[in-house]
């Protein structure tokens, strides 16, 4: 399997355009005046964060506190209110899929294709201990999913298993194929009503039994086209959204779509591509495309409602609702606050990376490239008790809050 970067992806695709330049710049932001008051709670360090590394770690969540690995296998548990470090602790594996927490354990993949569980659920120094580990057939770059004591974890190889969460013995496995050439990267499944929803590289949706995983259905949601391997790459690495027995599911060069839940009939579709993710409230879709604008979409048809493009190719995550705005970051650790109703910015703030301290190769490295790789915000902005919290690629972590008049 080969993978293509989603920089690489990004700096070839704006390149066929007609601009004389073989690669268009991000857009550059103009002035603004913040319309509301966003205050910065607190910040740190959580480890070395994903580095050079496209990974999607996140933090997970109990109440008031925090749980954040870095690619070192670095982890941290803090609190949601000041940002105090709890403790931490050294799981000496590679961390390459995101955190997933029950119970008092988190489940965790690595690179190595191992899945572990870790025991969080102590109040001394044996938290983090290791509880099991199980080796699968390939890496592992999706969070787990799990419910009703089945883990549900998702290879790079296109393989699901459904493992037994209380000692990582393998249930059962559902095998589909993937195309020779991907995106890195690889949508989590997700588990409702006993189904298991997960989406393939390969342009298609599934469901899947979760006690035996059987196939209940499978959706085509996009088919390849092009001329060659890179165009004809239609990836579904966002993480599905399951509102109303409706899923809803976007791709890279595919399309965007409303699925039902119980025969995976197609509600709507339309031609879209994005590899961020989306976010769904109680009438609208919102959806960051891979040129870097932002949509909103009339939850039931489709159609567009609004689309904000003065954020072109500046990478943006997906969106995160946030009072009556919704919140994306960026390539260069912005945050950028937008009305729900008419897609307008009104307020920005920026991660500080300015204590990031390059070795003399790594600024000969950053000299060449067109923007800095290490204020880049890779996972969508998390709300936490009324508090967003947003990471970048080097680990650090800040808290913001909306000031009420």
């Amino acid at each position: 399997m080969r993978f293509v970067s989603i920089a690489t992806a990004f700096l070839v695709l704006v390149g066929c355009g007609s601009s004389p330049s073989p690669v268009l710049p991000p857009v550059e932001l103009t002035p603004l005046d913040n319309k509301i008051n966003i205050s910065r709670l607190w910040k740190f360090t959580a480890g070395q964060g994903v580095s050079d590394f496209y990974l999607r770690l996140k933090p997970v969540f109990k109440n008031n506190t925090g749980y954040i690995v870095d690619y070192t296998g670095h982890l941290q548990a803090f609190t949601v209110d000041t940002g105090k470090i709890i403790w931490e602790t050294d799981l000496n594996m590679p961390a390459s899929g995101g955190l997933t927490l029950e119970n008092g354990t988190l489940f965790l993949g690595n690179s190595k294709g191992e899945v572990v569980a870790i025991d969080v659920a102590k109040k001394d120094e044996q938290n983090g201990k290791i509880l099991w580990r199980t080796q699968l057939s390939s890496e592992i770059l999706s969070r787990p999913a799990i419910a009703k004591g089945v883990l549900v974890v998702k290879t790079i190889d296109g393989r699901v298993y459904g493992l037994n969460a209380s000692t990582g013995n393998q249930s059962w496995v559902y095998d589909r194929s993937v195309p020779h050439l991907t995106l890195r990267g690889n949508s989590s499944p997700l588990i409702i009503n006993d189904i298991v929803i997960t989406a393939s590289d390969s342009g298609k949706l599934t469901a899947l039994s979760l006690r035996q995983g059987k196939l209940l259905w499978e959706t085509t949601i996009a088919v390849a086209k092009g001329r060659n391997q890179l165009e004809r790459v239609i990836d579904m690495d966002i993480d599905p959204i399951v509102i109303d027995d409706v899923i809803y599911i976007a791709g890279y060069q595919g399309r965007i779509a409303a699925v039902k839940m119980g025969s995976g009939q197609l509600i709507w579709s339309r031609d879209f591509s994005s590899y961020s993710g989306l976010y769904v409230d109680a009438f609208r879709v919102y959806i960051t495309d891979a040129n870097g604008q932002v949509w909103a979409l009339n939850r039931y048809n489709g159609s567009t409602l609004w689309r904000q493009n003065k954020l072109l190719r500046r990478q943006l995550t997906a969106p995160q609702a946030y009072d009556n705005y919704i919140v994306v970051g960026d390539y260069d650790g912005y945050l950028h606050w937008i009305t729900r109703e008419g897609g307008k910015i009104i307020a920005r703030k920026q991660i500080n990376a300015s204590d990031m301290v390059l070795t003399d190769e790594e600024q000969d490295k950053e000299s060449d490239l067109l923007y800095s790789k290490w204020n880049n915000i890779l996972v969508r902005p998390l709300l936490i008790n009324d508090t967003l919290l947003s990471l970048d690629r080097v680990g650090h972590l800040e808290a913001f809050k909306i000031e009420k008049n």
